[in-house]
């Protein structure tokens, strides 16, 4: 293989690895975001009031559904209502469980932003749902940089063994 095919696949290698750096950055401030609610948001008990799967807008075609939730709870002795998308898929059965799972009169911890108690996330922990944002985010960086690695080994044992160091 000649140096122009091994610069070649360096190139590719290094495109690779910036592609893969972009998605690392771009992953960095959903996972701050994520921590942040974890961290300084104020945990409390909320009633389910309402339970119900909603249609919403989605590309031609295609119907997405969604898991909307109607909560109530006390901040600061007075009460606050909410309303929540949980889960939102193209599939119906999918979102109808996801919605059963907080029936209405159930009771479930949420966590509230103490500057604007408005803001409410229900089912916030440490779990992969949770962080799934994030998380696939950086796994799309990871695909790239071991899509890099690849080019950058071909690269390199394209290059004749005398002129290995």
């Amino acid at each position: 293989m000649t140096s122009e095919k091994r610069g070649v696949l360096q190139f590719i290698g290094v495109a690779n690895l910036i592609v893969c750096g972009l998605f690392v950055i771009l992953s960095l401030p959903f996972f701050w975001g994520q921590y942040r609610v974890l961290h300084s948001w104020s945990v409390t008990q909320a009633e389910i009031v309402g339970s119900a799967v909603v249609t919403q807008p989605a590309a031609k075609h295609d119907q997405l559904y969604a898991a909307q939730l109607q909560i109530r709870y006390v901040v600061d002795q007075k009460p606050v209502t909410v309303e929540l998308t949980s889960f939102q898929s193209s599939n119906y059965q999918a979102t109808a469980r996801r919605a059963a799972e907080f029936p209405a009169g159930s009771s479930h911890a949420i966590r509230y932003d103490p500057r604007n108690p408005r803001q409410a996330r229900i089912g916030a922990g440490w779990n992969h749902r949770f962080f799934a944002v994030p998380l696939i985010t950086l796994g799309c960086g990871l695909v790239f940089a071991a899509l890099a690695t690849g080019f950058f080994i071909a690269a390199r044992l394209a290059q004749p063994a005398a002129a290995r160091p």
